[in-house]
């Protein structure tokens, strides 16, 4: 990180949260770019009040970055309602290629110094979400499916521009990871599916009730996770090294699991026993006891919001998405990233644990 300027956008989302943190202390500089300020900002972080949406505004935000070596895009502009249905939405897949689009193209007039644009990116560039045959293991060089997706324009608008700039004598690289479901994250995690599981969870607990399956019947669909933090390590590696130059990377935990294993993981973590299979949607099922959330947030004194929506945004959604998919084997192949360099791994049981033992320190969720 020594003398690197690392400009991290989307960073009040749990992704870019995460990077963040990750970085700061590391050596050299951080900004942090969202268009609200992240409450726990570390010490010596810069942060910019930026809407991507906005190109006057990301032109006038670009115009103090001229230090910026490097930017981490971890941003993402969701369509409030049918998550997946916007997943192959044209104009979500514009509105969000825009917005990196608003960013780079002022930030490349004034930091002539940039040498580097990482992009975070998941699994549904292989499509999980559409229907067919899915690969096993998924491969970096699978061809695209048959969608459109903001991936795939933010992709093709770094290679357009990196041949524009090269063909002019300036040279920068570009670096895409491709995440699983990622598992982390806190306050203002608007897509975060454990998340919602564990709000889901509390709010049977508190009724006396068992932690059922809601999702469609559990099969043996092999699944992987990647834990935020690790996910952020793999960043910090990518800045500058020559391995990651012009490279997509799947990134994971490096183990696997299957959902009824999980979820007793989860129910035995949270205090309850885990009953039989009651399909439900989690979007549902939350918005029903509405005002029992609203009853535990005041009864522990949390620090989530008592509005379980403001709390999760479109996390639920998410959720319903992952429990309903749970035959389906979506598995990557994270051989390209560890022969590049990086091998970092962690246990998914204990990634769960972990986090759903500090949102209780945090006070996000009800006690043990």
């Amino acid at each position: 990180m020594i003398g690197k300027t690392v400009l991290v956008v989307g960073a009040s989302g749990f992704v870019g949260g995460a990077v963040v943190q990750c970085l700061a202390g590391a050596g050299g500089a951080v900004i942090a770019a969202s268009r609200r300020r992240p409450a726990d900002l570390p010490a010596g972080v810069a942060h910019l009040a930026l809407d991507l949406l906005d190109p006057a505004a990301c032109r006038a935000g670009a115009a103090g970055l001229g230090a910026v070596t490097h930017v981490v895009y971890a941003a993402i502009n969701e369509t409030p309602g049918d998550l997946v249905a916007s997943w192959t939405d044209p104009e979500h897949a514009a509105r969000n290629g825009q917005m990196l689009e608003n960013l780079l193209e002022p930030l490349f007039e004034v930091a002539k110094g940039l040498q580097q644009v990482v992009l975070i990116h998941g699994t549904k560039a292989y499509g999980p979400h559409y229907p067919g045959h899915i690969a096993v293991p998924l491969r970096e060089s699978l061809p695209r499916p048959a969608f459109d997706d903001f991936y795939f324009r933010q992709e093709d608008y770094l290679r357009q521009r990196q041949a524009q700039d090269r063909a002019a004598g300036r040279l920068w690289y570009w670096t895409t990871f491709r995440a699983p479901t990622i598992v982390g994250g806190g306050m203002g995690s608007n897509l975060n599916g454990l998340l919602a599981i564990a709000v889901f969870a509390s709010l049977r607990k508190a009724r006396g009730l068992a932690l059922h399956w809601p999702g469609v019947v559990p099969g043996d669909g092999v699944m992987e996770m990647v834990d935020v933090e690790l996910l952020a390590r793999g960043v910090r590696w990518a800045l500058g090294g020559a391995a990651a130059r012009d490279q997509t990377f799947n990134i994971a935990n490096g183990d696997v699991y299957i959902w009824p294993d999980l979820w007793q993981v989860i129910a035995d973590e949270i205090g309850m026993p885990a009953g039989e299979s009651e399909p439900c949607s989690l979007v549902a099922a939350v918005a029903e006891q509405a005002a029992l959330w609203a009853e535990l947030v005041a009864r522990h004194q949390l620090a989530a919001p008592a509005d379980w929506k403001v709390f999760l945004g479109e996390s639920c959604a998410l959720a319903d998405f992952a429990l309903n998919n749970c035959d389906r084997t979506v598995l990557t192949s994270t051989i390209k990233l560890r022969q590049a360099g990086f091998a970092d791994c962690v246990d998914s049981g204990e990634t769960v644990i972990k986090w759903i033992r500090r949102w209780r320190q945090q006070k996000l969720i009800p006690p043990a």
